[in-house]
């Protein structure tokens, strides 16, 4: 089971060319974890896997894990067709990770027995690594019904869910409904709060690329059981994510916001191009309220 806390969905960094710059990647990756972050996820939806090769996202996972040893790296390993999913997962036994996330099959629509088909074989090819199941219904345009989540979880299959829809009545469900020890992580920063007060594992957070110190500090406050400390540090978070959803589609208001903090590079791999004015992110990101919460 990967350990609670807050993990960062790791943007990808590219060079000029639109090559995927693994080194810098990396050392992104360490600068989060220095700065306090629980643990990583690589190819998740922030990552951007679905522009990437399987060698790509193979050659990503392996630079990351060697870059942060001792931190619990999970990898999104879902794809269209079962068979590659199944091929990175065993990719990721192999390589150090500590969990695999699946996402939902996306482009074509399945069943639930084809769902759990999906599951079961990923899950063996892991090598006894955890399974995270993924659910971003507005990429993916499906979500992990309530009743299979909770059949793979008294089989062992599914060991945890990242849930990145703002549905607090959902992520309760789950937590009721699938037998403990569940690693149920929130995907969107309003669902934070509850998910852990109601004994989630907490949040991969794709703003935790920007201001890993507060989404840390969040945590820490609502797990230590202060929850009117939480919702103070929390609030100053919510015009920064506002501004970054609209500097851009995503990740690149959030690539912005990463270069502004740690000075990454903006290259993207197109279609998506760089944040045209990132004005509002730097204005968000330099408010007072901000700096003292991390102090």
């Amino acid at each position: 089971m990967p350990p609670p806390g807050v993990y960062a969905p790791l943007l990808t960094l590219y060079d000029d060319g639109e090559g995927i710059d693994l080194s810098a990647t990396a050392a992104f990756a360490r600068r989060l974890v220095d700065a306090g972050i629980h643990g990583l996820v690589v190819a998740g939806s922030t990552g951007e896997f679905h522009l990437h090769t399987p060698e790509e996202r193979r050659a990503l996972l392996e630079a990351v894990v060697a870059a942060c040893p001792g931190t619990p790296v999970l990898v999104q390993v879902g794809a269209p067709a079962q068979r590659d999913a199944v091929a990175l997962a065993a990719h990721a036994s192999a390589s150090g990770a500590a969990g695999v996330m699946l996402i939902t099959p996306y482009y074509n629509r399945v069943g639930t027995p084809e769902l759990v088909a999906f599951a079961r074989a990923v899950h063996g090819a892991a090598g006894g690594l955890p399974l995270i199941a993924y659910t971003m219904p507005a990429m993916a345009g499906a979500q992990w019904p309530l009743d299979v989540l909770a059949e793979l979880a008294a089989e062992g299959v599914v060991s945890g869910v990242k849930e990145s829809a703002d549905d607090t009545g959902r992520m309760l469900g789950i937590i009721a409904a699938c037998p403990q020890p569940f690693a149920a992580f929130c995907g969107t920063p309003p669902l934070l709060i509850s998910t852990v007060l109601a004994g989630g594992h907490g949040g991969i957070l794709a703003i935790a690329n920007a201001v890993p110190e507060r989404c840390v500090a969040v945590y820490d406050a609502v797990d230590a059981g202060d929850g009117l400390r939480a919702a103070e540090l929390f609030a100053p978070l919510v015009p920064l994510i506002a501004a970054v959803r609209t500097a851009g589609a995503a990740p690149t208001g959030l690539r912005a916001a990463a270069a502004i903090r740690f000075g990454v590079g903006t290259s993207t791999r197109r279609p998506l191009a760089p944040a045209p004015d990132d004005s509002a992110v730097r204005a968000a990101l330099g408010g007072a309220a901000i700096e003292r919460a991390t102090r």
